[in-house]
C-alpha cells in the first residue's frame, strides 16, 4: 500500500504536517463555500435552515464516532508495534547475557554476531522500515545467529538449561521481528482511508450549504469547524505509519543495547 500523498505529507516536519493539513482543508473549504454561494444559491438551505440542521447535527454524531473509532485502531496499532519493538531487544539482550554460560570462544563470536546484527538493524533496516521494506543482510545475520546457537552441543546441565533459553528466545526474537517488519506499514488500507476522507469532506460541504445574513460569520464557523477537524485528523496520521512521521518509532531500543547495556 503505497498512499503517496499522504507518505509526502508525513516526510514534512510536525509543524509543517499541521501546516498542510490546514492548508488542504480550509483551502478546499472556501473554495465550496465561494463557489456554491455564488454560482447555485438555490441550493443554499433559506427557510429550511432548521430542518437541515438537525441532519448536520446527526451527520456530526456518526462522523464523530466513526473518526474515534478509527483513531483508536489506529493509536493501538502503533503502541502494539512499539512494545514489539522493546519485547524483540528484550530478548536479544538476554540472549546476549546468557552466552556468558558458554565455553570463551563461543560466548565472543555469538556477542560479536548479536552487536553487528543489532548495528545492521539500526544502520540499513531502520530507514527502510518507513518505506515498508526490510534489509536482506540484517536477516541472513539472524539466520546467522539463530544456526548458531542450534548447533551449538551443550557440555553440562548449566549449558544445556541455557542453551534452551536461548533457543526460545531467539524463535520469539524471529517471530517479533517478522511483526515489525509487517507492521511497517499504514495502518489503514487504502478504501478505509478514502472513505474517511470522502467523510469528513462531505461533513464540511454540507457545512458550506446553509445560507446566513452575514458571509463573515459563516466563514468563522466554517473555519472554526475545519480546524477541529484537521486536530483530530492531525492526531490520526501521526500515527497511521509506526516508523514514518514526526512520531515515528525510532532505533533507541536498539541503540541502548549497544551504546549501554553491552558496554557492561
Amino acid at each position: 500500500m503505497n498512499l503517496p500523498l499522504l507518505r509526502f505529507a508525513l516526510e514534512a516536519s510536525d509543524i509543517g504536517l499541521r501546516i498542510e493539513l490546514i492548508f488542504i482543508v480550509l483551502s478546499f473549504c472556501f473554495a465550496v463555500f465561494f463557489f456554491v454561494q455564488k454560482f447555485f444559491p438555490s441550493l443554499l438551505f433559506g427557510e429550511d435552515s432548521e430542518y437541515a440542521g438537525y441532519i448536520y447535527n446527526a451527520m456530526g454524531v456518526v462522523f464523530s464516532l466513526v473518526f474515534a473509532f478509527i483513531t483508536v485502531l489506529v493509536w493501538q496499532n502503533y503502541n502494539g508495534v512499539n512494545d514489539a519493538v522493546t519485547r524483540e531487544t528484550n530478548n536479544l539482550n538476554n540472549i546476549y547475557r546468557l552466552y556468558a554460560a558458554f565455553p570463551a570462544e563461543v560466548e565472543k563470536s555469538g556477542k560479536e554476531s548479536l552487536r553487528d546484527y543489532v548495528q545492521t538493524v539500526i544502520d540499513e533496516e531502520w530507514p527502510l522500515l518507513s518505506k515498508d521494506q526490510f534489509s536482506i543482510n540484517a536477516y541472513k545475520k539472524l539466520l546467522k545467529i539463530e544456526d548458531h546457537i542450534i548447533l551449538f552441543k551443550p557440555q553440562d546441565v548449566g549449558q544445556s538449561n541455557a542453551h534452551q533459553q536461548m533457543l526460545r528466545l531467539i524463535a520469539e526474537s524471529a517471530e517479533l521481528r517478522r511483526g515489525r517488519i509487517y507492521n511497517a506499514r499504514f495502518a489503514l488500507s487504502p478504501p478505509a482511508w478514502v472513505g474517511l476522507v470522502s467523510s469528513a469532506y462531505i461533513f464540511l460541504i454540507f457545512s458550506c450549504l446553509f445560507k446566513m445574513k452575514a458571509y463573515r460569520t459563516h466563514l468563522i464557523l466554517i473555519v472554526f469547524l475545519g480546524l477541529t477537524i484537521v486536530g483530530v485528523l492531525y492526531f490520526m496520521v501521526i500515527f497511521i505509519h509506526p516508523f514514518l512521521g514526526p512520531m515515528a518509532i525510532p532505533p533507541d531500543s536498539f541503540s541502548n543495547l549497544i551504546n549501554l547495556s553491552w558496554k557492561y
